[in-house]
């Protein structure tokens, strides 16, 4: 019986705990098997479902639209988006900008706007703004209940900002 917990499932599938857990509340993603102290209990298949999920929305996909799919149908349409070569050229970020997402992902998910505030500054380049900051904005509008409207409004305030100034940039050169 390989069954995890929540933080386990968070960390084998990329998706954040929080956003597990508004998953399965508001779109009824999945269901868990909850132990006698009512923690969740997390199957491979939750997992494997988990990482699913969290690929389809990274690649723009609202969850509202997937979250009832069937596991099989949900890994028919990420192999499609797999398959098709011009949204992989076109969207697929690399090592660097998924690492440096990551990284702005975990402390937005933490709420330290600070470091995502300094790291943002740090962006230089029009990839980082289609590789970055445009999935932060996405995530941000696609998951309004994540965080309350003053840290939503900064947040999307600073991104914007800083989208504006990358692509100044780059159009002065």
């Amino acid at each position: 019986m390989n069954d995890f917990n929540i933080q386990a499932a968070s960390m084998m599938s990329g998706v954040s705990v929080h956003q597990i857990r508004a998953w399965e509340k508001r779109y009824n993603a999945l269901t868990p098997k909850r132990l006698g102290n009512n923690f969740r209990s997390y199957s491979q298949e939750d997992i494997t479902r988990l990482k699913l999920l969290g690929n389809l929305t990274r690649h723009g996909i609202a969850i509202s639209k997937i979250a009832g799919y069937e596991t099989d149908e949900l890994l028919k349409q990420y192999e499609s988006l797999q398959n098709d070569k011009s949204f992989q050229s076109e969207s697929e970020p690399s090592t660097e900008i998924k690492d440096k997402l990551d990284l702005l992902l975990n402390f937005i998910n933490v709420k330290r706007f600070d470091l995502v505030s300094h790291e943002v500054m740090k962006l230089k380049t029009i990839a980082s703004v289609t590789g970055i900051l445009i999935p932060l904005m996405k995530f941000l509008v696609n998951d309004p209940y994540a965080f309350n409207e003053k840290e939503s409004r900064n947040l999307l305030k600073l991104l914007i900002e800083e989208t504006s100034r990358i692509s100044n940039q780059g159009h002065q050169r």
